[in-house]
């Protein structure tokens, strides 16, 4: 085998026809072997690479064999270069990703047996059954999603990576509140369950919409806060806020539509008229 030169060399290597791992386990599930040898884990990468070889090595049909999936894998393997903006080790990213071209695919989540996010990512899209033109679309799309949809420091900023218990709780709320998306792999350190908890924010936002996850960071905060006081032997005491008529029936009505409490309806209007008039273009606070 041979190793490629350049940037990522030392994880790309070729055998002897010029095939990459990516490229051997395309040919794995494209020309389905994994249905005549189902002992064969996803990670026996020499494995896969001896009962690849062996079909095209076939006396009879194995040059036709290999002709054919050849002509196919640059009709459906995307070149890598359109993931150079994507980390590797970007969990939250990647995560994000995921979810995103399994919505727009409308298909059921693979099962592949790796605990590399990454990979998984390569597993789902190169065995998209459909063509690399349409794939390459689909991430140009997922990387502006990305943009638009990834949460804003300010709005995450009081979560810190670095308070065990605070993520520990952030982990079992997310898992407890109905949005969490599809995880390729579970978390495996306090860091990843962070990021893990992020990108289900993020994708609050993309899957429903902005005013469902300010609305939901909000009641997050919020219960959070109400925890730190219980533990701490505080209780927030009720405020009454003196109000006419017409605004408590408005303030119902906004209830309704957001299925939120008036009290979690409250905090969002302050929220974000206090970030709105408070908080500059760059989220700095105004000087007044």
């Amino acid at each position: 085998m041979s190793r490629l030169q350049g940037k990522d060399a030392q994880n790309i290597v070729k055998d002897k026809r010029g095939f990459t791992d990516r490229e051997i386990n395309w040919f794995w599930y494209h020309n389905q072997h994994f249905r005549h040898n189902p002992y064969v884990q996803y990670s026996s990468m020499l494995e896969k690479r001896q009962i690849v070889h062996a079909y095209f090595d076939l006396e009879k049909d194995g040059e036709y064999f290999l002709k054919s999936s050849l002509i196919n894998k640059d009709k459906f393997l995307v070149n890598e270069s359109y993931f150079s903006w994507i980390d590797k080790h970007d969990d939250r990213l990647l995560i994000f990703i995921i979810n995103t071209i399994i919505k727009m695919n409308l298909t059921t989540p693979p099962i592949v047996k790796t605990i590399n996010n990454y990979e998984y990512f390569l597993n789902l899209i190169d065995n998209l059954n459909i063509n690399k033109d349409l794939k390459i679309s689909q991430l140009i799309e997922a990387r502006s999603t990305w943009s638009s949809h990834k949460s804003k420091s300010k709005d995450t900023e009081w979560i810190k990576y670095n308070d065990s218990k605070q993520i520990e709780w952030a982990w079992e709320y997310i898992k407890k509140g109905g949005y969490q998306p599809f995880f390729p792999t579970p978390p495996i350190s306090e860091y990843q369950k962070y990021l893990y908890t992020l990108s289900t924010i993020d994708l609050i936002g993309h899957i429903n919409n902005t005013e469902a996850k300010e609305l939901f960071l909000i009641k997050m905060k919020k219960t959070w806060s109400q925890k730190k006081y219980r533990d701490e032997g505080k209780i927030k005491k009720p405020y009454h806020i003196p109000l006419t008529k017409v605004r408590h029936e408005e303030l119902k009505k906004m209830s309704e539509l957001f299925e939120k409490s008036i009290p979690d309806v409250l905090d969002f209007i302050i929220d974000k008229t206090y970030n709105e008039c408070m908080r500059d273009n760059e989220d700095k606070l105004k000087e007044y």
